[in-house]
């Protein structure tokens, strides 16, 4: 036989003994008898007791892992648990030539069912600090080191978070995938789970693992996929032992075109720990599309019942300066938006609040006092010559406004745990007067939807024929009072047509809207292009805040708020006597009525034998004589 093929032979054979023979060495091999060797060294890297309640078992391939059932660690010893983790699953993959001569190199760990909790104390404890003896004489003693984790994959687990003071967070790890090729390497990273009910992706890297763990420089480039918006984070800094303190720079947050850049300094062991930052972006883009699932559910309430998140106030101050050159809303842009936030004792202020609204300076301030039970809430807002062409554009190529100079003065105060309590309990004023400007027919719904265009369409029949509306001037002036408004006149509009005004109940608390109308032309409405019959008598408002319905108040019942028309009832008069009625009765300047209070006001300025005199009076110059 051919002295090459014989050597062939051979070759073939033992390479296909030599991995039998691996397996059955370790086959034979009893991983048990390093149970205590393992568990001797983790505790003296953590200076916590560990306990392996399952068998170590060997699972053979390419690659042989190393698998356990039920391991825990025990917590910090100020601690209210017992146990900092516990584990349903660990398995080690391991290299196998090495393991022939005790060379121990993982190249994966993977672990399922975990349970993790962290938390800090009020000296400003960390249970992940952990009490170490020396790592090199514990492996002496035990005969093992362990050895450096290249991949890392997480299933099933849970970890929560329980800081001092506050709320308490929770992550569900549905999947964790970690790798790199030392603690000093960049770290690839990806996860999926849940993150306080929010389903939450994360992909990206950190540079490095061991500047998490034992403090130094950090860099990070990652993907954030939280309740449907995806935001790329990136920044570098510096990260102290046991993250005791972080403190980021050129820090940049990006949504689509709109990104953040600042500063960001964390200090965990502050009393309270304190976070300070300076954040800067061009544009704030808060606009989004109504989809159908939004307006079938369009009757759901508007106020959430949800308890704000006021224990997070508590154990935490801050400092924080905020601005942006704009801010786009689906029916309003904001610009040169500067904020200061602060926090202390349980107590948010933002003030200064500075910005410009359609061009014009609105300032103010908002305190949010959450150290006590329930919380208050104080917001205060002034602005003038806000040009509501601009404010209103928003999203749209054309405003719903045209010129429309306005005057805003807000002065609100509420108390409540919940945004819903807060709106119930609402006390205090909301003023906005508007001067000239024109309405543009065709986009009033860019502001309230088809309900407002139907609106304005019947209490002005030539809104359906013109493009604009030239408007004199509007009010809104309400107050309220534990989260209700009842107004009389306080509500009012003058067109070059018409003069409308309104009366009814705004109710916050309940969320329920009952208001009425009155349209009454000026001028000859035959020179107007109007008949008595393209008038419609009242117009109301009525049912839930989020879908109320329009309807043509025939009998006038949405008038009965009207204190000066429900002076004396007309007794079915005519078309033609209540086109006089209403011209007699019509307030000539319903704008200045609304400013001075409405109904109530007009009441004390009459003068005279009584109102029924005025009002004859009035009907006399009517008729001419």
């Amino acid at each position: 036989m051919n002295t090459k093929k014989i050597i062939l032979r051979i070759l073939i054979i033992l390479l296909l003994l030599i991995p039998l023979t691996l397996i059955g060495i370790l086959m034979s091999l009893d991983f048990n008898q390093y149970k205590p060797q393992l568990v001797a060294q983790v505790e003296a890297l953590t200076g916590r007791k560990m306990t392996i309640d399952g068998e170590l078992e060997l699972s053979i391939s390419l690659r042989p892992s190393i698998e356990v059932n039920g391991a825990s660690l025990a917590n910090a010893p100020w601690s209210s648990t017992e146990q900092m983790a516990s584990i349903g699953q660990l398995s080690v993959q391991v290299e196998l030539l090495p393991l022939l001569t005790g060379d121990v190199r993982v190249t994966r760990l993977i672990v399922r069912q975990a349970d993790i909790l962290l938390e800090s104390s009020a000296e400003g404890e960390a249970n992940w600090q952990f009490t170490k003896s020396d790592p090199g004489e514990a492996a002496q003693s035990a005969g093992v080191a362990l050895p450096e984790v290249k991949d890392l994959l997480i299933e099933d687990a849970r970890i929560r978070f329980l800081p001092a003071a506050g709320d308490a967070v929770e992550v569900s790890i549905d999947r964790l995938q970690a790798s790199a090729d030392s603690l000093g390497a960049p770290l690839a990273l990806a996860f999926e789970g849940v993150y306080n009910g929010e389903p939450v992706v994360v992909e990206g890297e950190l540079e490095s693992l061991a500047a998490i763990v034992s403090g130094g420089d950090l860099r990070f480039d990652l993907q954030l996929a939280l309740a449907g918006r995806k935001v790329q984070w990136q920044g570098e800094g510096k990260v102290a032992d046991a993250l005791s303190r972080i403190t980021l720079e050129r820090l940049q947050l990006s949504h689509g075109e709109d990104v953040l850049t600042g500063t960001l300094m964390f200090d965990r062991l502050a009393q309270p720990p304190l976070l300070e930052a300076t954040l800067t972006t061009e544009r704030i883009d808060l606009r989004s599309e109504k989809t159908e699932a939004d307006k079938q559910d369009a009757s759901r309430k508007l106020f959430s019942t949800a308890s704000l998140p006021l224990d997070g106030l508590l154990g935490l101050a801050a400092d924080v300066r905020f601005s942006s050159k704009q801010v786009l809303g689906n029916r309003y842009t904001l610009n040169d938006l500067d904020a200061t936030l602060r926090l202390e004792d349980g107590v948010l202020t933002v003030q200064p609040l500075t910005l410009l609204a359609g061009g014009g300076p609105l300032t103010g301030s908002a305190v949010l006092n959450g150290s006590r039970s329930p919380a208050a809430l104080d917001l205060r807002l002034k602005g003038k010559d806000v040009l509501l062409e601009t404010l209103l554009r928003g999203s749209a190529k054309e405003a719903p406004m045209q010129q429309g100079s306005a005057s805003i003065d807000i002065d609100l105060k509420a108390r409540g745990n919940s945004v819903a309590a807060l709106m119930g309990g609402l006390n205090g004023r909301l003023l906005i007067s508007v001067g000239e400007g024109r309405i543009n027919n065709r986009y009033l719904d860019l502001v309230g939807g088809d309900l407002l265009n139907q609106l304005f369409a019947a209490l002005n029949p030539a809104a359906g024929s013109e493009p604009y509306t030239s408007m004199e001037c509007a009010v809104v002036n309400l107050r309220f009072n534990n989260g209700v408004a009842e107004y009389d006149k306080r509500i009012a509009m003058l067109t070059r047509q018409m003069s409308i005004v309104s009366a009814g109940t705004i109710d916050l608390k309940n969320e329920q809207l009952d208001v009425g109308f009155k349209p009454m032309p000026r001028g000859d409405t035959k020179d107007l292009g109007i008949t008595a019959g393209d008038l419609v008598n009242a117009a109301r408002l009525k049912g839930p805040l989020s879908k109320p319905e329009l309807g043509l108040d025939a009998k006038g019942t949405a008038k009965a708020g009207l204190t000066l028309y429900g002076a004396i009832a007309t007794g079915g008069a005519s078309l033609l006597l209540e086109g006089l009625w209403n011209k007699a009765t019509a307030d000539e300047n319903p704008c200045r009525t609304a400013l001075n209070g409405g109904g109530a006001d007009s009441k004390s300025s009459k003068k005279g034998a009584g109102e029924s005199g005025g009002l004859l009076d009035k009907l006399k110059g009517v008729f001419g004589n």
